[in-house]
């Protein structure tokens, strides 16, 4: 009768509670009389066993191309969901955008906001320049500010029918007054391009003027379609210029640009 693996399984089972049998008589004393035709049965059975095993068919090795093969399925399989976990953490954070959005519209019902995508960059200018999915047909104008969802992104510099391009504060273009909240000094908030490594510079401020490193910055209203309020960033570093008799300030914004997915265009107040 062929030996199968189940009946390989099977002797290997007898085997340990034999053995196990033989170790527990042993401890009581009652296995001396039968220790040496137990023993001569064990080893018959370990040696059948052995034989058995060395018998069995083992399968043989998947040639290099199978396993080239499964490898290229394996790496397909991940890369399948690597993008559909990009798409879940890029759902999730426009979610998230949406939400603060909303809690900003719900917490200033004065204030007319339209949702809008980002759908590009400026080729020439990806760093400082937003193309949203809005245009003059929803009602978006030229130097309307552009918000994330209290803290301002930038100003809509350029409208088609259905598109807008947004200039963000860092770029050179954009001059923005601003105060700063403790103190309410006002200034201009300078936008610094790619020399001012994602910084802006508030300038025309008092010499006198107190100042705390991490006080926020937001907008004065005396900018043209930009209301007062509006975070734009916080203070970092400064210096007093002697020169000019004027404190300059160097301001982090508070918005990645880069992780936007959603922002709101500012289309007034209500009764405008």
């Amino acid at each position: 009768m062929p030996l199968t693996l189940r009946r390989t399984a099977l002797l290997a089972l007898v085997l340990v509670l034999a053995s196990t049998a033989s170790v527990l008589l042993d401890r009581q004393q009652r296995l001396a009389p039968l220790r040496a035709p137990v023993t001569g049965a064990v080893t018959a059975i370990e040696r059948a066993l052995g034989s058995a095993i060395d018998a069995l068919p083992v399968p043989r090795s998947s040639s290099r191309a199978d396993l080239e093969r499964e490898i290229a399925q394996l790496r397909a399989e991940r890369d399948a969901l690597l993008a559909e976990l990009a798409e879940a953490r890029q759902a999730q954070q426009e979610l998230e955008q949406l939400r603060a959005q909303l809690r900003f519209q719900s917490e200033h019902p004065g204030l007319r906001l339209l949702a809008a995508h980002v759908i590009g960059y400026d080729p020439e200018r990806p760093q400082r320049v937003l193309v949203i999915d809005r245009g003059s047909a929803d009602g978006v104008r030229v130097g309307m500010a552009v918000l994330n969802p209290s803290v301002l992104v930038g100003i809509v510099t350029r409208v088609e029918s259905d598109r807008a391009h947004v200039t963000v504060l860092t770029d050179p273009a954009v001059q923005l007054g601003a105060r700063l909240l403790d103190s309410g000094a006002e200034g201009i908030v300078y936008g610094q391009g790619w020399r001012g490594q994602g910084l802006l510079e508030f300038r025309h401020l008092p010499p006198d003027t107190p100042v705390r490193e991490g006080e926020l910055v937001v907008t004065s209203g005396r900018t043209a379609g930009v209301p007062p309020g509006l975070v734009i960033g916080v203070v970092v570093g400064g210096a007093r210029q002697v020169a000019e008799d004027e404190l300059r300030l160097t301001v982090r914004p508070l918005v990645d640009v880069q992780a936007l997915a959603t922002v709101s265009v500012l289309l007034g107040t209500e009764g405008q």
